[in-house]
């Protein structure tokens, strides 16, 4: 600070280019939203499964059996965002745009919580905004702001219950308000418990142990009557179909592997990310050998060794590195604000990663001008479909529910590692390929490419499928997001 305690000239520089960087990002974002909205460029097969549950929810199914007259079922989600999708698509006339809403809701009110409890952490208004931005700037919040999946309702339900149990006292109500939080964010998302867990651990070690207790019994409490809800809600199937899905078909020695994919999927489809996580493991270090009861460092280590476990299971995306970048974010923020001698170098860094962050947020947008409209190809698609009673195949279940009906395969990577714990579900398959028995099988990748052979035989379906899939059914058409085969002509 200089004499008169204005902010020193290279600290006020920084402050100005976070400001415009932030302005800049997120007007970028606000356009990408709108035309989003419009053109739901980002609806893959994984949005699919999460909007197909919802379909069936508001058919009267609740996780479907893994084989059934339904055709073939299997996820490890938890239920509350798809069951919200299904109320809320009655509102807004659609899955699709009920999934979206709720997800980027879901962003947004992440992003207030972050906000609030940094101020509840005496963090400065600009550092808080700039600690909002740089969470918005990398891949995994935007994929979860465009897209339709339940990681950012779990994580602003978590992150609103540490909230509420920030502060030298917490009142009773309070306790049990953010345990209700904690509970709804685990009805979301199996693996959001770093919440409860830190603000406990963190209570403990300050000798707050009545409120501990509260909370812990509370939220556990709120955990058991989920799984109870849910098993007699799906007529005790749910916890079957969780244990034949849960590893994602991993082995020991992927799952030791945790940590490598979890930086390999970050610096492949979001570099930017370990701009923030690096430094957050630098200063939360010296941030905790000062603040050891303080429940920053806590939460972020939780997070990151929850988010190692995830990855180390097959078939997980970089949405699952939201938590982290928020934990990353939060803790970097609360160490720059708290040691002075930081202030300079944390704030320029912050500029600098800003900096950074908006070539890939730009380019984004430019994508977005040429990106196909799922909106649109999915429309092509079911206007192209021959007229046929028998059930669609398709690789995203949710271009069958945009059609209004019932999705015959929920999630063909799911299906994958069903079919090889369970051979009679990979034998029902391929006889209904051989039999020609559906109307039309629909893929996200062409087949015929290397890349394609790849994914069809390690990722999704796996087994004999393109074997069948090339022996009964022919390309009929393809659309800049889909591949139709249709049933070969009978041979004499």
């Amino acid at each position: 600070m200089s004499p008169e305690g204005s902010p020193e000239p290279l600290l006020k520089f920084y402050s100005t280019v976070i400001l415009l960087a932030s302005i800049a990002i997120t007007a970028i974002l606000l356009i990408r939203v709108a035309l989003n909205f419009q053109n739901q460029y980002f609806l893959t097969h994984v949005e699919g499964v999460w909007l197909a549950c919802a379909y069936d929810f508001t058919h009267g199914v609740f996780y479907r059996p893994l084989f059934s007259s339904l055709g073939y079922g299997g996820t490890r989600y938890f239920p509350l965002y798809f069951v919200l999708t299904g109320a809320l698509s009655k509102v807004l006339g659609s899955f699709e745009t009920a999934g979206i809403a709720l997800s980027a809701a879901g962003v947004i009110a992440a992003l207030l919580a972050v906000y609030a409890l940094l101020r509840r952490a005496n963090v400065s208004v600009p550092l808080s905004a700039a600690a909002v931005t740089s969470i918005l700037a990398v891949a995994s919040t935007q994929q979860a702001l465009l897209g339709a999946k339940g990681d950012s309702l779990a994580a602003a339900l978590n992150l609103w219950g540490v909230v509420l149990c920030l502060g030298a006292k917490t009142r009773r109500a309070a306790v049990y308000l953010a345990a209700l939080l904690f509970t709804l964010a685990f009805a979301t998302k199996l693996t959001t418990v770093f919440g409860v867990a830190a603000v406990v651990l963190a209570w403990i070690l300050a000798r707050r142990y009545k409120e501990a207790l509260q909370l812990a019994a509370a939220t556990a409490a709120g955990c058991i009557l989920v799984l109870a809800s849910m098993y007699f809600a799906s007529s005790g199937r749910v916890f079957a179909i969780f244990r034949a899905c849960a590893a994602g078909g991993g082995s020991l020695s992927y799952t030791l592997q945790g940590p490598v994919h979890l930086l390999s999927k970050a610096m492949d489809v979001d570099p930017a990310f370990s701009f923030f996580l690096l430094p957050a493991i630098v200063f939360g270090l010296h941030y905790f050998r000062e603040n050891k009861s303080d429940v920053f460092p806590i939460y972020f280590a939780l997070v990151l060794l929850v988010t190692t476990v995830i990855f180390g299971s097959p078939g997980i995306g970089i949405n699952h590195l939201f938590d982290l970048q928020i934990a990353a974010v939060i803790l970097l923020a609360v160490a720059i604000s708290r040691a002075p001698a930081l202030a300079e170098i944390g704030t320029g860094f912050l500029a600098f990663a800003l900096l950074v962050a908006l070539v890939p947020t730009s380019q984004s947008l430019h994508g977005d001008l040429t990106r196909p409209s799922f909106r649109r190809d999915t429309a092509e698609v079911l206007q192209r479909l021959p007229a046929d009673s028998r059930p669609i195949l398709a690789e995203n279940p949710l271009i069958i529910v945009s059609s209004g009906k019932a999705p015959y395969l929920l999630d063909p990577f799911m299906f994958r590692i069903l079919a090889m714990k369970h051979p009679e579900l990979a034998g029902d398959l391929w006889e209904k390929m051989k039999r020609q028995g559906f109307a039309a099988v629909i893929l996200e990748r062409d087949p015929a490419t290397a890349e394609g052979r790849t994914w069809y035989t390690d990722t999704h379906f796996g087994g004999e499928f393109l074997r069948d899939l090339d022996a009964h059914y022919a390309l009929s058409f393809s659309t800049a997001k889909s591949y139709v085969y249709t049933p070969k002509a009978a041979q004499p």
